[in-house]
């Protein structure tokens, strides 16, 4: 590590300087995704910190406050995941995907990844995306340990 910083490198985002112009560059992005929401996205955003985008022929979608798999299809309950390769704030990454799925989802849905996350009919549409948020931030509820897990048959002994 010395080495490293004899030579005027350091590790990204470790510095005080680098926390400040993170959240700093997080304020500006914030304040300018309120002025690019709509009235009932930005108060959607205010009470939950998410909000909704219409995307033509392929329904509602909600885009949550998370870095990865943060746009929840209404109907179906797929999250989708497309980031952009460098580093941004988080409330620039959601105003792109807004406004890509408003304006060329087709771009969107071409590059993204997609995965299952609630089960249609299970819950109610509109408590989807606070039921999202809050399986995230629970502990797994599994008490085993895959170190724990063997495919061994107990009382075999290995060959």
């Amino acid at each position: 590590m010395k080495a490293f910083d004899a030579l005027g490198f350091n590790a990204v985002g470790n510095t005080p300087d680098d926390a400040a112009a993170r959240t700093a560059a997080e304020v500006r992005a914030r304040q300018l995704l309120r002025r690019m929401l709509s009235p009932a996205q930005r108060e959607d955003f205010e009470l939950h910190g998410y909000f909704a985008v219409q995307v033509a022929r392929r329904g509602t979608f909600w885009i949550l406050p998370s870095a990865f798999f943060n746009v929840l299809h209404a109907e179906t309950g797929n999250c989708y995941c497309a980031v952009p390769k460098a580093q941004v704030p988080l409330s620039d990454l959601m105003l792109a995907q807004k406004l890509l799925l408003e304006n060329d989802p087709g771009s969107f849905f071409a590059v993204a990844n997609r995965r299952a996350e609630l089960i249609p009919g299970l819950v109610d549409v509109r408590l989807r995306p606070d039921r999202v948020m809050r399986a995230r931030r629970s502990p797994p509820r599994s008490g085993i340990r895959w170190s724990e897990v063997s495919l061994m048959p107990p009382g075999n002994p290995l060959p």
